[in-house]
């Protein structure tokens, strides 16, 4: 990340970088009305996000930078349930991760909440 932002960061994993950035848009026109804090947080130019990260080595990611709640985890939960390819990787402040795809949202519907509503090690992340 380029700033000190110590909020959540939800990123949007896809080998098609354009693709990962109409994606992460539409995730964050569905988050701008409960968290009006809530950004993206776009790759350094010329360089890969995925590179040296769990599984994302081919992978472009495309981050939002937000602050957690209950309604938020909720909206990201419906979203993600809606694109079942789609992988997000979701991480806490204090740097614990989730990857969920939206097959495992599906089966799961409060992981998300969970995991952003949990501020220590639950069993489900993997830091």
């Amino acid at each position: 990340m380029r700033d000190n932002h110590t909020g959540y960061r939800i990123s949007v994993v896809d080998e098609d970088p354009l693709r990962a950035r109409k994606e992460a848009r539409e995730l964050l026109a569905a988050l701008a009305t409960t968290d009006s804090t809530a950004r993206l947080d776009l790759p350094e130019p010329g360089g890969s996000a995925g590179a040296g990260e769990k599984g994302g080595p081919s992978a472009e990611t495309v981050g939002l930078l937000l602050n957690a709640g209950s309604f938020v985890a909720a909206l990201v939960q419906t979203w993600l349930a809606r694109v079942p390819q789609r992988t997000l990787v979701v991480k806490r402040p204090d740097g614990a991760t989730l990857h969920i795809t939206g097959k495992e949202a599906r089966e799961d519907d409060t992981l998300i909440e969970r995991f952003l509503t949990d501020s220590g090690d639950d069993g489900t992340a993997a830091g």
